[in-house]
């Protein structure tokens, strides 16, 4: 048998033919071609991809603004971001509070029927975290692009109350901007500046110094006035996106997720003190996804969840809602002066465009 038999054939009148068959090399240009398309494409695929996710994202938090501003017009006032009571029970009932940002606005974005699951009476450590909702995902409270699971099941010991469907979003509360460019605010509890779309009333002291300011002994979550809003709804931060992770020094890598998250249906908790965690409202101290992969930025240095910086898992940028509704992206390379100013809503300074 010659060579040329190997690619030989026979025709339909039964007479032989020869046809030259691929040779190594030219299948191997072939492929190589083909992996170069690939390589090509694969980028404008993931591409088109996360601009998909972005939109759907811009959605979550369209649905969000829509929820607040109608809670808004109802109400006469936004949701507060933790109250101090449930309305029924009082304070006596436990520590937990679950009326807040996230549980609130549900009725108003035709979440009605999981409002009617919660139950806001039960706010004991035994209690509290057996809400009938807590594993309920609500589509518009998880951003696209969040890679982990919807629903946590890892967190273990005094974090089993994270064992429930998440949030990837938090409300503005504020931020304490140098003296020469605004008026400080008051620092309520010693903690949460009371300049932002969310805030809280009560009594501490002013920013930078030790004035008294503010009044009442009950710390609480207070329902802010859209009139109150003197530097502009277009111009002024209510939700945005949140994903915090610490990051671990001695695995040099980020913890777990959800990390710093909270599920949607707790706004926060009241313990010894008087002064309230609140789970879904963030001082803006930092700029988005500061610093780079969230390092060195952890809950014990920073004394509470609420100075923690704002993320998301888009590259780049992160998204927000503002107060009159519409949806901005807000790039890491934001100034921080910049940024913090739209975080306020009575310091009537001169704001820059966001990046």
């Amino acid at each position: 048998m010659t060579p040329s038999d190997l690619t030989s054939h026979r025709e339909s009148d039964g007479t032989l033919s020869s046809r030259p068959g691929f040779t190594l090399v030219e299948l191997l240009v072939v492929i190589a071609i083909i992996a170069t398309l690939i390589g090509l494409l694969l980028p404008a695929v993931q591409s088109a991809r996360e601009a998909a996710r972005r939109a759907a994202c811009s959605n979550n938090l369209k649905q969000i603004g829509i929820g607040c501003l109608v809670y808004e017009s109802a109400k006469k006032s936004l949701p507060p971001g933790i109250a101090r009571t449930t309305g029924t029970t009082g304070d006596s009932n436990g520590t937990w509070r679950k009326q807040g940002l996230f549980t609130l606005i549900l009725p108003y974005f035709e979440e009605q029927q999981t409002y009617d699951q919660i139950q806001f009476d039960k706010l004991t450590d035994q209690t509290a975290t057996l809400d009938p909702v807590r594993n309920q995902v609500v589509t518009s409270y998880i951003c696209p692009s969040y890679p982990h699971p919807k629903v946590n099941t890892t967190s273990v010991g005094n974090a089993t109350f994270q064992n429930a469907a998440m949030v990837t979003y938090a409300g503005c509360g504020g931020a304490v901007l140098p003296a020469t460019e605004s008026a400080p605010p008051c620092l309520v509890g010693n903690t949460y500046p009371d300049n932002g779309i969310f805030y809280l009333s009560g009594s501490g002291t002013v920013a930078g110094g030790t004035a008294p300011c503010g009044s009442g002994s009950t710390i609480t979550g207070v329902g802010r006035q859209l009139r109150q809003v003197q530097d502009g709804t277009s111009k002024t931060y209510m939700v945005g996106e949140y994903c915090h992770r610490d990051y671990d020094p001695l695995q040099k890598a980020l913890t777990p997720p959800p990390g710093n998250m909270r599920p949607w249906y707790l706004s926060g908790k009241y313990s010894s003190g008087s002064v309230p965690d609140v789970y879904h409202v963030k001082q803006f101290k930092y700029t988005p996804n500061f610093p780079p992969n969230w390092q060195k930025i952890t809950y014990d240095s920073e004394a509470g969840l609420n100075k923690l910086p704002m993320g998301s898992y888009h590259p780049g940028l992160t998204m927000f809602v503002m107060a009159d509704g519409s949806v901005r992206s807000v790039n890491d390379s934001v100034e921080q002066l910049v940024y913090q100013k739209y975080a306020t809503i009575n310091g009537a300074e001169s704001v820059g465009e966001l990046p």
